[in-house]
């Protein structure tokens, strides 16, 4: 893994893991965002703690088994919904009432410590294999750099239709050639080269939220909210600001220390210490997320402990700044989640408003999410072939498609992180057996 394990880090995942699971069990903040809509049942009665943690369970423990652990693996930084879902589930876990909430606080903290040794455990253990594989892991996460530009333009053919979608992706394509040609210069000494994803990513933003602002209608209701009947939830997210800005410094400060990453696509970045083009792709995630995790938050009353992901940004630039880049994570952090708290209600009446906001949001999400299954499933079967030259191209598409026609299906982005892992462990079995010479 990326990460050091000393005293500094051990604490941060222990302070992590702890306070997320305290927000889950006070019910303040979680982080799966279909979880979110649910606890106003629970609010009301509706629903009892054992089945609030049944439905957190099952929402999110194949997520942290299929999707985080592999994909942690893979990019060496754990990805964060591996420890902040694990969280919800220890939160609801415990009941929210008397001195359960130290409890379930120090078994997340507890939690945040064993992953941190855990993950580099199992790295340490795949190292001394008889064949080492961990080397081609690398090639799952190998095409999300160069795809990764693509999905404003598909965002864009959502939203406004197949036409203003190809003219994006044509200027997408322009840019990034333009830029990788044109795109170094200099002022003095001084050298400057442009990064060609980068640039082409902040067009199709640039891009897709022009035609989102163009797209939107301005609500007949004026004034009047759709989102105004749930002035309490606001209310009762703005009286725990303190914590939840606590959270989002404890986050960042995770980030800058290379412990954990937003998303597949900024943890390659990362990994491969391409910091501006990482937090520019958070950012895209970030403006994706924001009428999700703000709408889900307005309507239940709980917000996220990573807020919209804008904490993540200045994070991962700040990697390698020295301790004062630590502090300045922390307090960065900090202050964007009690940013994004006070701004609830502009941010609902601001959906109300330009509702083509609100949709740009859920079209970013299923264009990242159609981007990064292609992306890390190809680079899945790029890693398991240099793995297994001959037959790493067939396990990963048999598992692609038996994972289809199966009751319960695991998320297709995970496929390629699982299928390159077990792929290395195949082999190693092979190998003793004498079917696989090194």
């Amino acid at each position: 893994m990326l990460f050091e394990i000393n005293l500094l880090t051990i604490i941060v995942m222990a302070a992590l893991g702890g306070i997320s699971t305290y927000l889950a069990n006070q019910n303040i903040a979680v982080f799966h965002d279909g979880l979110r809509p649910l606890y106003s049942q629970y609010f009301s009665g509706a629903m009892d703690r054992r089945a609030l943690f049944a439905t957190s369970f099952a929402l999110s423990f194949g997520l942290v088994i299929g999707f985080g652990i592999p994909t942690s693996i893979a990019g060496k930084i754990i990805i964060v919904h591996t420890i902040l879902l694990g969280c919800d589930i220890l939160g609801t876990l415990f009941s929210d009432s008397g001195n359960r909430k130290w409890i379930a606080t120090a078994v997340g903290a507890l939690f945040g410590i064993l992953l941190l040794f855990g993950m580099q455990a199992i790295t340490d253990i795949f190292s001394v294999l008889p064949i080492d594989f961990t080397g081609n892991l690398g090639n799952v996460g190998s095409l999300i750099i160069v795809s990764f530009s693509v999905f404003p333009a598909i965002a864009v053919g959502y939203q406004a239709g197949l036409a203003k979608g190809a003219i994006v992706l044509a200027l997408t394509m322009i840019i990034k050639q333009f830029t990788a040609l044109y795109g170094r210069f200099s002022f003095g000494t001084v050298q400057v080269a442009l990064n060609a994803d980068g640039m082409a990513l902040l067009f199709g933003i640039v891009a897709m939220v022009f035609v989102a602002a163009r797209y939107g209608k301005k609500s007949s209701e004026g004034t009047a909210s759709a989102f105004a009947v749930f002035g309490k939830n606001i209310e009762r997210i703005r009286k725990n600001i303190v914590v939840l800005s606590i959270a989002g410094g404890i986050v960042a400060i995770a980030t800058t220390l290379l412990l954990i990453a937003e998303g597949p696509a900024s943890l390659t970045l990362t990994a491969e210490g391409q910091y501006a083009s990482a937090a520019m792709v958070a950012l895209g995630r970030t403006l994706g997320f924001i009428p999700l995790v703000m709408t889900t938050a307005i309507i239940s009353g709980l917000y996220s402990p990573a807020g919209t992901k804008a904490v993540h940004v200045p994070a991962i630039l700040l990697i390698n700044a020295g301790i004062m880049g630590l502090v300045g994570s922390f307090v960065i952090g900090a202050l964007i989640m009690a940013i994004e708290i006070l701004i609830l209600g502009f941010i609902a009446t601001a959906m109300d408003k330009f509702p083509g906001m609100k949709e740009l949001g859920d079209n970013v999400r299923t264009a990242m999410s159609k981007v990064l299954d292609i992306a890390l499933l190809v680079g899945g079967m790029l890693a398991a072939n240099a793995i297994a030259p001959n037959i790493g191209f067939i396990w990963i598409i048999g598992l692609y498609f038996l994972n289809e026609i199966s009751k319960k299906p695991i998320a297709t982005m995970a496929i390629g992180p699982l299928g390159a892992i077990s792929m290395g462990i195949i082999v190693n079995i092979l190998h003793l057996i004498g079917l696989f010479p090194k």
